[in-house]
């Protein structure tokens, strides 16, 4: 007949808490946008925008510099605060900086 040890005190089998190990304990700090996927005006970036070349821009519905998380993008006026997803934001990255750099090329 065997019998079960009883544990040792002190001694438990549970996970080790975790520790924050980062260089200097300071979280880095994140860039909070108003969505996820929409555009809003609070993400223009006012240098790029004044160098879309006038005959590149539109009058009617013209061209803004945006930048988010991923980096500067390009999009209609009209896609600002709408509600909706902007497609030009969600494109790849290459498709992003093409359009941005075909905007601002001199």
């Amino acid at each position: 007949m065997a019998t079960a040890a009883a544990p040792k005190v002190g001694v438990t089998h549970a996970r080790p808490k975790a520790t924050d190990n980062k260089a200097g304990g300071k979280k880095e700090q994140k860039v909070v946008y108003p969505s996820d996927f929409g555009s809003h005006t609070s993400m223009a970036n006012e240098e790029l925008t004044g160098k879309i070349t006038a005959a590149r821009q539109d009058a009617n519905d013209p061209w803004v510099i945006l930048k988010d998380e991923r980096g500067d993008y390009a999009t209609r006026k009209s896609r600002l605060d709408s509600g909706l997803a902007d497609p030009n934001r969600c494109a790849d990255q290459p498709v992003r900086d093409k359009a941005v750099k075909e905007l601002t090329a001199a």
